[in-house]
């Protein structure tokens, strides 16, 4: 399963787990559905979620922080003593 399915995966299980959301359109744009997906982690009240959606959502979010990379200290500017 690539990221884009990944994404849309998630993305349905979140929207249809809420009879509230359940009629929401995805977003055709990439970026515009990373946004959504965002957005309903962060409204999404805490309840159980089957293994398979913890597993995709692990993949996924594995695979946004190797895409992102990690910040070292050395490529931060030092903005004032101890303040990057």
């Amino acid at each position: 399963m690539n990221q884009i399915n990944r994404l849309n995966f998630l993305l349905n299980y979140l929207l249809n787990e809420s009879e509230d959301l359940k009629n929401l359109k995805i977003p055709k744009e990439f970026q515009n559905q990373k946004k959504l997906l965002r957005s309903l982690m962060n409204i999404r009240e805490p309840k159980p979620v089957s293994k398979e959606f913890l597993k995709i959502q692990d993949e996924y979010l594995k695979q946004e922080s190797l895409d992102k990379g990690i910040v070292e200290l050395s490529d931060l500017n030092e903005i004032e003593p101890g303040i990057y």
